[in-house]
């Protein structure tokens, strides 16, 4: 009986450590933009390369692209990469020509998909 409570009384004082310990962790996180923390799927820096500027769209595309590539190949399902909701159905954020985005979009999802199909 005194183990139990022991052992309660241990736990109770992790979690209350570990609760209060998380936030003053989090306060000294930088407050940038996440596109320093952002890990590029395979094949990426390759296909396009940043100079300092990161290419969003890019990035959304060929990451989704990628992620569906490997599901297939995963699934066993042929190669269409143009025949994907998530090709045809992207969410074009607020103030972007929507023809532009949709181009570049479709394009670096073709490559990123084409080279998790392939294992590049």
């Amino acid at each position: 009986m005194i183990f139990r409570k022991n052992t309660w009384a241990c736990v109770a004082l992790a979690c209350a450590l570990s609760f209060s310990a998380v936030p003053a962790g989090l306060a000294q996180a930088p407050q940038s933009d996440d596109s320093a923390s952002w890990s590029a799927p395979r094949g990426y820096d390759l296909a396009y390369p940043e100079n300092g500027t990161p290419n969003m769209v890019a990035r959304q595309g060929y990451a989704a692209g990628f992620n569906q590539g490997q599901a297939d190949v995963s699934r066993g399902q042929a190669f269409r990469p143009t025949e994907n909701k998530a090709y045809a159905h992207a969410k074009i954020p607020k103030g972007m020509d929507k023809d532009q985005f949709k181009t570049e979009f479709r394009e670096s999802f073709v490559k990123g998909y084409t080279n998790a199909y392939k294992g590049q």
